[in-house]
């Protein structure tokens, strides 16, 4: 496993509930770090393999460019779109600090952060797997039966299952999947 880190990232924007926040902005400062497999992108030294880090300060900026009241918000849309962008995540955090802080007194910075562990046990085969979404994981097969959906809900207690587990159930089991099983 390994962090990849952007942290100090640096912006002027204009989020806030007051109207001179919204008009003049303040500076913010933006950490994030990303904990993810890097064997593949390691060994082939392929930058498509890795978690590139001039996206994810892309991803930052556009983000951080689109005025927002609550640095909430914010967090969760910066969280929402690495989502989005990286399928190999296993744990991400994201820091967003607005220096001096009008709050009528004086202030070095006020943050919000969101930490995420994306690595589940599948409870029917007990491998490890990334899985964004626990409430949404029976949508990444839109084939399942509605009723298997129903039995595998009630049986797991409603938890995800791995994608080899969910490609047993809607018949997508090539031999070698079946041998690692």
């Amino acid at each position: 496993m390994a962090l990849i880190s952007l942290e100090g990232m640096r912006f002027h924007a204009r989020h806030g509930v007051h109207d001179a926040e919204q008009v003049l902005g303040g500076e913010y400062v933006l950490d994030i770090i990303v904990n993810f497999n890097s064997e593949k992108a390691a060994k082939d030294d392929d930058v498509e393999k890795t978690m590139n880090y001039e996206t994810i300060y892309q991803i930052c900026r556009m983000e951080m460019e689109t005025p927002r009241k609550l640095l909430e918000t914010v967090v969760a849309n910066i969280v929402k779109r690495m989502k989005f962008q990286f399928l190999e995540m296993q744990a991400l955090r994201v820091r967003v600090r607005k220096l001096n802080p009008p709050l009528g007194g004086r202030v070095a910075e006020s943050w919000v952060q969101e930490e995420h562990d994306f690595i589940r046990d599948c409870p029917r085969c007990k491998k490890k797997f990334i899985n964004y979404d626990s409430d949404d994981c029976w949508n990444r097969f839109p084939h399942l039966h509605p009723a298997t959906k129903e039995t595998l809900e009630r049986q797991f207690d409603k938890k995800c299952l791995c994608d080899s587990c969910l490609k047993f159930y809607v018949g997508e089991l090539v031999e070698n999947d079946l041998r690692k099983l």
